[in-house]
């Protein structure tokens, strides 16, 4: 009886720990501390897309939530001519570039945001 009462007790703490874990995921708030974003918002000054004529995309390996996503975001927009958006549903970077840019600037600018990335075919 003892035993089954401990288990029960186990498996309750179980249970709420899951649903708990899953709010997290979802709320953003896993890699960010107490729910905001680590790094200051990097706003790009011109945001007309036909001032970038040179695209890459890039797929992003190991964000967890959308502040992951922010956080590279800021990480290459922080890169001058450049204009960057980071889906996190779709794991990918569109990177918008005023001037042909070396990958290795743009793998830096992703490695020092924690991430890694692949080139996108």
């Amino acid at each position: 009886m003892e035993k089954t009462i401990i288990l029960i007790v186990i498996g309750i703490i179980a249970v709420f720990s899951i649903i708990n874990y899953i709010k997290r995921m979802k709320s953003g708030s896993c890699c960010s501390g107490e729910g905001t974003l680590n790094t200051e918002k990097v706003k790009v000054k011109d945001k007309n897309k036909n001032h970038y004529p040179y695209k890459k995309v890039l797929n992003i390996g190991g964000m967890t939530c959308t502040h992951c996503a922010k956080n590279i975001e800021n990480h290459l927009n922080k890169i001058n001519n450049v204009y960057a958006k980071v889906d996190f549903d779709r794991e990918e970077a569109v990177i918008l570039m005023k001037e042909e840019l070396d990958d290795k600037l743009l793998e830096d600018a992703i490695k020092d945001s924690g991430y890694r990335y692949y080139i996108k075919d």
